[in-house]
């Protein structure tokens, strides 16, 4: 009888692993590949969109082995929806050196505020449905080593990411499509 029980012990704990294991490979696939940009939104209290900036293109992509990238151009200036490192609300940058170039300082000043891109390593706590972003490269140096902690919901092909800082002033959020 006590082998029995051991036995049953056994099987119920390998099956419980395979399920864990499948639907872990299951939610993988659900951000692995590549996203169009849609739209930056602002929300006010309730969630709701307030205001919408879809004049940016962008792609983000999430690969099986951890690794993530994105890249974002805003055409002409860009609407700035909340306060950032990149903006002070003005449309100026703050004078990040472009090296050696041919460029006057507000051509400078209008790419790096049109234009935002990081590499790194991603990880996702399926629990909170939470997914980090650890920079290892990044158009802006200092933000090397950085860790974004990204909200995210998934519905059908849409990505939506927002900041997961509890802050109530962070009211925003970023919609993405599935490539396919």
């Amino acid at each position: 009888m006590r082998q029995a029980k051991i036995i049953l012990f056994v099987l119920f704990v390998t099956i419980q692993s395979c399920q864990t294991t499948s639907q872990k490979r299951e939610n993988d696939k659900s951000l692995i590949g590549s996203w169009k940009f849609i739209a930056d939104q602002e929300l006010d209290n309730s969630d709701h969109v307030k205001k919408e900036d879809t004049n940016v293109r962008g792609l983000l992509i999430y690969t099986a082995d951890g690794k993530m990238s994105v890249q974002l151009l805003w055409h002409g200036s860009r609407t700035s929806l909340v306060d950032d490192t990149i903006m002070n609300q003005d449309g100026k940058s703050f004078g990040v050196g472009m090296g050696n170039n041919s460029w006057t300082l507000d051509q400078t000043r209008k790419i790096i505020d049109t234009y935002d891109a990081y590499f790194g390593d991603y990880s996702v706590d399926w629990n909170n449905k939470i997914v980090t972003h650890t920079i290892s490269g990044n158009l802006r140096p200092e933000k090397e080593g950085t860790k974004y902690k990204r909200a995210f919901e998934i519905i059908g092909d849409t990505l939506f990411l927002r900041s997961a800082d509890p802050d109530p002033n962070m009211r925003w959020r970023t919609k993405w499509i599935r490539n396919k």
